[in-house]
């Protein structure tokens, strides 16, 4: 059950990332309250990679169990 739910953010995640690699196409982007840049973005996405793969992991060792 928690490996599911884990699976789940992992994909969450994923999906953040890969919308993070679409926003590099149309960068700068001015929202509302902040300014998306490239350097941003690209951190965006590093960190968000870093999650996603920290929850894989989890996941992995959850069913190994």
């Amino acid at each position: 059950m928690l490996r599911d739910i884990v699976l789940f953010f992992a994909g969450f995640e994923f999906f953040h990332t890969m919308t993070h690699v679409f926003f590099a196409f149309l960068v700068p982007l001015d929202l509302k309250f902040i300014t998306l840049t490239p350097t941003l973005n690209t951190w965006s996405i590093v960190i968000n990679a870093l999650i996603t793969l920290a929850l894989l992991w989890w996941a992995k060792r959850l069913r190994s169990k």
